[in-house]
């Protein structure tokens, strides 16, 4: 897994990118249907449980790492508002040094790393008993919509 850390990365640009209106005809392209998806582009599936937004790890990562600092930054303003509420209510030294303390956290908040690339994940520690075949290469797993009643 590489992290890579840019307190001035942009946002990824996303366009829009292939549409399937179906999940069917998204099946029968095959991997070759993916190949249009990525470097910014988003796929869109339809189908008739929802519409559904793909896109490539790089801009998923992207999206996730912006969302999470957005999720930080907005704790630290309630931190803020809470604190200049109290200098409000009680102009003392102790809540003034509040907030310029909230204040000056806030303002330093390191940007969080985004993912480029991660590691698919495999269980570990997991009790297993030694008479059960167990597979771990998904290439291996029968899809269960494959499966004969």
């Amino acid at each position: 897994m590489t992290l890579t850390r840019d307190a001035h990365q942009p946002l990824p640009e996303l366009t829009t990118g292939p549409v399937w209106t179906s999940f069917e005809k998204f099946r029968v392209e095959g991997p070759k249907a993916l190949e249009q998806v990525g470097q910014g582009r988003v796929a869109t599936l339809q189908t008739k449980s929802g519409q559904y937004r793909v896109l490539e790890e790089r801009d998923f990562q992207a999206l996730l790492g912006l969302a999470r600092d957005i999720e930080r930054l907005r704790g630290g303003l309630r931190v803020v508002i809470k604190a200049a509420r109290a200098v409000h209510q009680h102009p003392d030294d102790v809540s003034l040094d509040t907030l310029i303390e909230a204040v000056s956290l806030v303002g330093s908040l390191p940007t969080l790393p985004i993912r480029e690339s991660f590691t698919p994940l495999t269980p570990e520690g997991l009790p297993l008993d030694e008479d059960d075949e167990v597979t771990m290469d998904p290439a291996q797993i029968q899809s269960p919509l494959d499966m004969k009643a």
